[in-house]
């Protein structure tokens, strides 16, 4: 996830779309909460708001953005399969939504059974980089350098069971390289370590590691999406390097309650993409370094049935026990 530190700036020019609390107070429309399981300010927050203003006047109501940071995303998740199945609460989600059942014991909701699909968004692709003086540019170079070292080569992430994390032990598994995990609290803490080479390697996202790399700070290996990209049109992607089963990204998707009645859901799922046909939303997506998706309900519920399986083997693979 971007850091809110790096993005803060932007949240004062985004739209405020999304309504307080005590703002509706005295209004007689009935909102339409979008839940989001992160603070006000992070990347997910800034989406939601830039989204508020096309999602209300679809549905002829207010929307209101209800940060509930904590518990890894449980707070939020556990609040929307609480919510009415009315329609008026939806919930933003992320990697954390298909990671949490392998890595969180008792979970007061099921993802598959208490919440349906609406839209899949927008993701935040990873880039594999490293500390120029490693002196790989390659990732065959790479892996054959983490063989050679006694305790391998170290990697950042966001934290246990992060989607980074768990994307990397996959990429363990797949090259045969020896890197060894170096948990974080976000990119605040994990760049500046990075940057001065006191662990090796990391699969950010575009807006932490493009700068450094543009920079000469850091060198790109290869990036963890299905094409090349215009924030770095020279870095080669897994798939052209014989990796086509290989992604790793921050995901963004909207939920609501399952037993919202399908035709309530369709016109819900149409509310959530029409912002991405806004020419203002894809701007600041560009400017953001966020590629829009836009999957509906259909093949959103598909891909979120091979994350569920591909991190079921990165939690094997990371030999991480429910905690």
């Amino acid at each position: 996830m971007i850091g809110r530190r790096s993005l803060g700036m932007m949240a004062a020019s985004l739209p405020m779309g999304g309504l307080s609390m005590a703002a509706l107070a005295q209004g007689s429309a009935r909102p339409v909460r979008i839940l989001v399981p992160f603070p006000g300010g992070g990347t997910m927050d800034l989406v939601a708001r830039l989204f508020a203003p096309t999602i209300g006047p679809m549905l002829g109501a207010p929307i209101v953005i209800d940060n509930r940071p904590g518990g890894g995303t449980v707070i939020a998740t556990q609040e929307a399969a609480r919510a009415a199945p009315d329609g008026t609460t939806l919930l933003m989600a992320s990697n954390s939504f298909t990671i949490n059942p392998f890595i969180q014991r008792s979970l007061p909701y099921d993802g598959e059974r208490d919440f349906a699909p609406l839209a899949h968004v927008a993701v935040l692709p990873h880039m594999l980089v490293v500390h120029p003086s490693l002196g790989v540019r390659d990732l065959a170079g790479l892996v054959a350098l983490s063989r050679s070292r006694p305790g391998g080569l170290s990697y950042a992430t966001y934290g246990t069971g992060t989607s980074n994390h768990l994307s990397t032990e996959l990429l363990k598994a797949r090259t045969g390289g020896d890197f060894t995990h170096v948990p974080y609290r976000g990119s605040g803490q994990w760049l500046p370590d990075l940057l001065e080479g006191r662990v090796h390697m990391v699969l950010g996202i575009l807006a932490e590691v493009v700068p450094p790399v543009r920079e000469g700070r850091l060198v790109p290996i290869a990036l963890a999406h299905g094409q090349r990209l215009a924030a770095a049109p020279d870095v080669a992607t897994f798939a052209e390097l014989g990796m086509a089963d290989f992604s790793s990204n921050s995901w963004f998707g909207f939920f609501t309650n399952a037993a919202v009645p399908e035709a309530q859901r369709a016109r819900l799922e149409e509310a959530v993409r029409a912002p991405l046909a806004q020419p203002a939303v894809r701007t600041r997506f560009g400017e953001l370094w966020i590629e829009p998706t836009g999957q509906g309900a259909a093949d959103f519920a598909a891909f979120l049935r091979a994350e569920r399986a591909q991190y079921a083997e990165a939690v094997r693979l990371a030999g991480l026990q429910p905690q």
